[in-house]
């Protein structure tokens, strides 16, 4: 069964009497029930206009011009606002990249992962508090029975990624889309929240949408890939296809880019060899 079928999307920016330039251009996808599907491609590719899209929303500026979206048989581009409305808060939910601008410093964290689920008055307040300690648990976080009970301020930039995937996930949504949500957190960080986001998706039987530019975390997290480049789709397969035997020169390209060596750093010359004023400037972070 198909949870999500996109055929022909196209978005546009721009409005008369301005040109208006397609940046989505008919682009066609489904994810099965539970799959995760990575959209890949560099800055401009379109990906994560394509994940918005899935949410009912165009950025500022932008418009959906054509083609269908269907999310669980339902017609996502039918809908008036306060169906899309609907549908965002109990089909899709949404991760976004930087889950520190999605906190509010002034409030708990158990009172904004809950919010959710009480503002649709899906569940009540201890049903609520039980559930968001399940997902805090299942997420791998830290004390979960009281981390709800501090502020964002006092979580590190991995704890709160992973407490904003429990806020997307507290209303039990059949989609998630994750919009690079780990590309602001280093390498180690990186790798512990990919870790719960790989397990609690399989477990809750989600379907998921990954947004990324980075193929290690591809490999990682995804069933399957859509590579996309100039709002085009380039290539779309399982991953062990896609990124075992590309059969797209842009693909093959984007891995060559990865596989690229790393030069390190510039080889420093013995201090003795440094005259006193380039180690002050070194030293003060200049050049």
């Amino acid at each position: 069964m198909n949870m999500i079928e996109v055929t022909g999307l196209r978005v546009v920016a721009g409005a008369a009497p301005d040109p208006v330039v397609e940046i989505v251009k008919g682009v066609d996808f489904t994810v099965k029930k539970g799959e995760v599907l990575a959209l890949i491609g560099e800055s401009g590719s379109g990906k994560t206009t394509i994940a918005l899209s899935l949410l009912g929303h165009a950025r500022d500026g932008c418009a959906i011009a054509g083609g269908s979206l269907k999310i669980g048989g339902t017609d996502v581009l039918a809908l008036d606002e306060r169906g899309r409305r609907a549908l965002r808060a109990r089909t899709v939910a949404y991760v976004a990249q930087s889950a520190s601008a999605g906190f509010n410093p002034a409030r708990t964290i158990m009172d904004q992962v809950t919010e959710p689920a009480l503002l649709h008055k899906l569940m009540s307040p201890a049903a609520a508090r039980e559930k968001a300690v399940s997902l805090f648990r299942a997420l791998a976080l830290p004390s979960p029975e009281t981390i709800g009970e501090r502020y964002p301020h006092q979580v590190s930039g991995g704890q709160l990624q992973r407490l904003m995937a429990a806020m997307a996930l507290i209303t039990d949504p059949a989609v998630v889309v994750f919009d690079e949500p780990t590309t602001a957190l280093d390498v180690t960080t990186q790798i512990e929240v990919l870790a719960a986001f790989r397990k609690v998706v399989k477990e809750l039987g989600t379907t998921a949408v990954y947004v990324s530019h980075d193929l290690a975390v591809v490999a990682q997290m995804a069933d399957r890939i859509v590579v996309l480049n100039n709002g085009a789709v380039r290539e779309n397969g399982t991953t062990l296809q896609v990124l075992d035997a590309p059969a797209d020169d842009y693909t093959r390209a984007l891995l060559a880019a990865r596989r690229r060596p790393d030069p390190g750093p510039p080889a420093v010359p013995p201090a003795a060899e440094v005259p006193l004023l380039e180690v002050r400037r070194l030293s003060a972070g200049y050049g």
